[in-house]
This record gives C-alpha cells, sequence and structure tokens, in this order.
C-alpha cells in the first residue's frame, strides 16, 4: 500500500465521518444558553502586562557614535 492509496484512504474516511449519513436531526425549537446567576455590573476585563525588552543605556550609545 502506497502513501497515495494511504491518503486516499483517509480522506474517504474524513468525508464519510462529514456527510452527516451518521448524524442527528437538529431539534426543532433552539434554546438559548442561560448562564446561572447574576451579572457583576461593574466588572473589568484585566489586561495582559507584556514583558518586553527595554533598550539599555550601551544600545542608545552605540547608535549615537
Amino acid at each position: 500500500m502506497g502513501l497515495r492509496s494511504k491518503l486516499k484512504n483517509k480522506l474517504k474516511g474524513v468525508m464519510e465521518n462529514f456527510s452527516g449519513e451518521y448524524s442527528s436531526a437538529a431539534p426543532d425549537e433552539v434554546k438559548p444558553y442561560d448562564r446561572p446567576g447574576t451579572p457583576a455590573d461593574p466588572s473589568s476585563i484585566p489586561r495582559a502586562r507584556l514583558n518586553r525588552p527595554k533598550k539599555s543605556k550601551t544600545d542608545s550609545d552605540e547608535a549615537a557614535d
């Protein structure tokens, strides 16, 4: 069995999974997801602090020369 036939068989298997033949039917009514509890109004999202390398004094002195 060559590489081409292996890939072809694998692709056929993936296509069968996505074909919809084995999938269940969609429900008639859609229920929205409800989160338990009450939302916090004054909430804030913390931002990530990036630790970027800072310029050293020697780099700026060499650039001036």
